[in-house]
């Protein structure tokens, strides 16, 4: 049976209100051309040169800055000053202000066939600025790449404060992080397939139960909770929750309705099996056992018949997370007494090694595939780190001073 809470916190009011704004008004949109500039795909790609030039008032630059860091994370685009020569694309910036009001009128111009193929006026508050950037970077990349961008993502995070851990939210670049949930212990969480629910555990009265945050009015509902520890896997894309219990003595893995209803045991061993997550077209879930005497990764239908190893080398492998097209996992292993971030292909089983400093952990893919956050204790306190999927161009993004770990990416949001 399912209950419900309505969780007061002052600390909830400014993410609500940022949520509430979360959409830019755009007008006056034309895109001439559907030709991709840069195929993001290829091993072979070049980073295509950009400039970007502004006028207007003084939250141009930052627009413009931001939009510019946006793009470079990427490692396809090499921004350039409007005085550099080289750009094949430019991109200008107008903003004007009247009052609380922002508008900013973007074009991007292709200097080779002498075209302008994409413009857009935008609209915002002046308080959701880099909500505005944002999505000027995810059109530029659209236009060019002819793919979504993943500038208007977040991430949820765990903060430990002092030994009690706190659910919170930010932006994909690590701003704007607020705390969305402090009541109890929370560990596991995950976003639901549409980005307007987060799933997560909580210990409450010493009982360990799984929880659903509906993000548009902040309402929480329980949707599991009995004895042993229960924590929190993912959905499927029909709302399906996959989770770990140890309810029956040993953790197994179940699945239960979206609404908590319908609970299904699916795994059945001597061992501990942990983890769940479901593939990105729910017809598979991979998760940790160690019935095989170590904790490896494991495939399985989604009805938890046809168990398949997927892991066999080294002794520890944990943290399965689904790359967004299903063709690959990201994982953590032990290597030298050290965690660090693998990515093994399924369809070949090579197997590829992204980090190497430090103790990493908590793998998960942005949904497009082009980036991976995890947490890591390289630098101190332990982190909140963004790579992309080839291990480059790494970053740290968690508030400075801040022990932050167990990151997961957001859908597409708009």
């Amino acid at each position: 049976m399912t209950k419900k809470f309505t969780v007061h916190s002052s600390q909830f009011t400014v993410f609500v209100f940022i949520f509430s704004l979360f959409t830019v008004h755009c007008s006056l949109s034309t895109v001439s051309h559907a030709k991709v500039y840069i195929d993001i795909t290829s091993p072979a790609m070049r980073k295509l040169p950009v400039s970007f030039s502004f006028t207007g008032e003084t939250e141009a630059a930052e627009i413009t800055e931001i939009a510019k860091n946006d793009l470079d994370s990427t490692g396809i685009f090499h921004p350039l000053e409007s005085n550099i020569p080289g750009a094949e694309i430019t991109v200008s910036i107008n903003v004007n202000v009247s009052g609380e009001a922002v508008t900013a009128e973007v074009s991007v111009f292709d200097l080779i066939e002498n075209n302008e193929v994409h413009r857009k006026k935008y609209e915002a508050a002046k308080n959701i600025l880099r909500i505005l950037a944002h999505s000027i970077s995810n059109d530029i990349f659209k236009a060019i790449t002819g793919q979504e961008g993943i500038f208007r993502t977040k991430l949820t995070y765990i903060v430990d404060v002092s030994g009690k851990k706190e659910l919170h939210l930010m932006d994909w670049d690590g701003y704007n992080s607020h705390k969305i949930v402090a009541k109890g212990l929370t560990f596991s969480h995950s976003w639901s397939r549409d980005g307007v629910y987060i799933i997560y555990s909580s210990e409450r009265d010493k009982e360990w139960s799984i929880y659903l945050m509906n993000l548009k009015n902040y309402r929480e509902t329980m949707l599991f909770s009995s004895n042993g520890l229960n924590l929190a896997g993912n959905s499927s894309p029909d709302g399906d929750i996959a989770f770990s219990s140890s309810k029956d003595g040993s953790p197994e893995i179940y699945v239960m309705n979206a609404d908590g209803t319908g609970s299904k045991k699916l795994t059945k061993s001597i061992g501990i099996d942990v983890s769940p997550v479901f593939s990105p077209d729910g017809s598979q879930i991979a998760f940790v056992s160690d019935r095989g005497g170590s904790p490896q990764i494991y495939i399985m239908h989604a009805d938890g018949t046809g168990i398949r190893r997927l892991t066999f080398e080294g002794n520890y492998n944990t943290s399965p997370a689904w790359a967004p097209d299903g063709k690959q996992i990201a994982y953590v292993g032990r290597k030298n007494s050290n965690n660090q971030i693998f990515v093994v292909k399924l369809d070949t089983s090579e197997i590829r090694q992204l980090t190497d400093k430090g103790n990493n952990e908590s793998p998960a893919f942005s949904p497009d595939g082009m980036f991976i956050a995890f947490d890591s204790d390289r630098e101190k306190p332990k982190g909140i780190y963004v790579m992309r999927v080839n291990g480059e161009g790494l970053k740290k993004i968690s508030p400075k001073g801040v022990k932050a770990i167990s990151p997961k990416w957001s859908p597409f949001l708009r």
